[in-house]
């Protein structure tokens, strides 16, 4: 995070910084860790539970009538996927990102960063932030699933499905 908001030159002028400065904890802060999972782990549960069932209900039984434009689907199925796991995880990101940048204002505690963010600006304050995570996590889940299922097919990987 320091070596992205211009804090260092370069990443082997951060790295000797943060070594010099604290260690090993530097590199693992306080809450960094734990919080990068309560974010990530229900953000691809939400992204690839809402692709699996647009993918059943929508991209596939619209292939049948019209193969050709099935990658078009693929990548529309991925980028609205992607956007509802982010916009569902947006809190989280919040919390994840303040604890990353400013761990010792918050003890490291999820907790006590939670309790200020709500009391800073409420509700609201949990979704700082989406527009840009949108705008960026839109097309990357679009591009992804969109190459994730032209490899499948090019593999000819197959869906396993329990009669």
């Amino acid at each position: 995070q320091s070596l992205q908001t211009a804090q260092y030159s370069s990443t082997s002028q951060a790295v000797s910084s943060m070594w010099k400065q604290g260690g090993m904890r530097s590199f693992f802060p306080l809450g960094g860790i734990s919080i990068q999972m309560v974010r990530d782990i229900p953000y691809a549960i939400f992204t690839l539970l809402s692709y699996e069932f647009i993918k059943e209900n929508w991209v596939l039984k619209r292939s049948v009538d019209d193969p050709n434009n099935r990658w078009l689907r693929d990548m529309a199925a991925g980028a609205t996927s992607g956007g509802i796991g982010s916009y569902l995880t947006n809190p989280m990101d919040v919390i994840k990102t303040r604890l990353q940048t400013s761990s010792a204002l918050y003890g490291g505690s999820i907790t006590t960063c939670t309790a200020a963010v709500l009391e800073e600006g409420g509700p609201a304050a949990f979704m700082r932030g989406s527009v840009p995570r949108l705008m960026h996590k839109i097309p990357a889940n679009g591009c992804f699933f969109l190459f994730y299922e032209f490899f499948r097919r090019v593999l000819r990987c197959e869906d396993i499905h329990a009669e």
